[in-house]
């Protein structure tokens, strides 16, 4: 019995050893395969072109056309700001990215070292054209033209270089989006009227009034409120609704005040407590499918500024403090109150 198990233990040792020299085997192959690889993305990452390289700490102004429009934007304490909108800040969801995108596209191709014909590749009058200013005081200007016969580039050019290449067109599409469909900051709303299903009227941080749509008309809504949207069966004022959502549909910034603040007394001193004017709408947007989700805006209003040209308020429930403008403001004070 003794020799028998001596033998299983014999047995076992050699398999064990068997074992770990297939393993070593395969970490080694494994080591030069992973040891190739490297040396190959290394080399892959030395032969990557671009179309211009600059450093994303170095862009304090952005210009860009596309077609007839032409937005630009300007870095301020770290935040970037329409330029010509007094405090106006870029949508910070909207606007993460571009900055890392401005560095420089990578190039898919140089097709020319010297433009021939500019009207061949929609050069002559480039649809976008994408202005970066540095702090050095330099600047690169980007002229982007049609796109190629495969739809997947852009022909571009580089001022002051002759050079013909062609850049992704996705690169391109999202920073003519940014002119096209601007990066405007979530309270600076505008709602489609025929969205709107309910207004909810909050004073003294009680619900002191609420209005549902059906399909006859506006009802007053049954407070404490039900359902959504609320539940009411008496029918409401409906030219008096018509003239407040006119007016509120449409938000009158004169400027920001203070970006992303955190706590509860930082709002107290702009009169943004609990207990301000506060108005919640519901609107309703159907899908493609047929399927409706609904959204809220609101809007709480504070005091007056110290100059009496606007009031301080939150809206969109972002946490932004903005000024607005004097007489709108009180149009939306004077519905909430009487």
């Amino acid at each position: 019995m003794d020799l028998l198990v001596g033998g299983e233990e014999d047995s076992m040792n050699l398999r064990i050893s068997l074992i770990l020299i297939i393993l070593v085997s395969w970490f080694s192959v494994f080591g030069v395969l992973i040891f190739k690889s490297d040396i190959g993305s290394e080399q892959s990452e030395e032969q990557i072109s671009y179309f211009y390289r600059v450093s994303s700490g170095d862009i304090t102004n952005i210009s860009i056309r596309n077609q007839d429009r032409a937005f630009s934007w300007r870095l301020i304490d770290n935040t970037w700001y329409f330029d010509n909108m007094d405090g106006i800040p870029a949508d910070s969801f909207r606007w993460g990215g571009i900055i890392d995108l401005l560095q420089g596209p990578q190039l898919y191709r140089t097709i020319s070292e010297n433009i021939d014909d500019k009207t061949k590749y929609g050069l002559e009058n480039p649809t976008t054209e994408i202005s970066i200013f540095l702090t050095s005081g330099d600047k690169r200007t980007l002229f982007i033209g049609d796109k190629t016969p495969d739809l997947q580039n852009n022909y571009a050019y580089l001022e002051g270089d002759d050079k013909l290449v062609m850049v992704d067109s996705t690169w391109k599409g999202v920073l003519a989006r940014l002119v096209d469909e601007p990066p405007y900051p979530k309270w600076m709303y505008k709602l489609n009227q025929e969205e709107i299903l309910e207004l909810v009227i909050i004073n003294d941080n009680e619900i002191i009034k609420a209005f549902t749509l059906k399909s006859d008309g506006w009802y007053n809504c049954k407070i404490p409120l039900t359902g959504t949207p609320c539940d009411g069966d008496e029918k409401a004022d409906s030219n008096s609704l018509k003239s407040f959502i006119d007016d509120f549909s449409t938000i009158k910034v004169i400027s920001s005040v203070q970006l992303n603040l955190m706590f509860e007394e930082d709002y107290a001193i702009y009169g943004l407590g609990l207990d301000a004017p506060y108005v919640d709408v519901k609107t309703f947007s159907k899908d493609q499918f047929g399927v409706n989700t609904i959204y809220n805006t609101s809007l709480s209003i504070g005091k007056i500024n110290e100059e009496k040209t606007g009031y301080y308020a939150v809206a969109a429930e972002t946490k932004d403090v903005i000024l607005i403008e004097k007489e709108w403001a009180e149009k939306i004070l004077s519905f909430i109150t009487k």
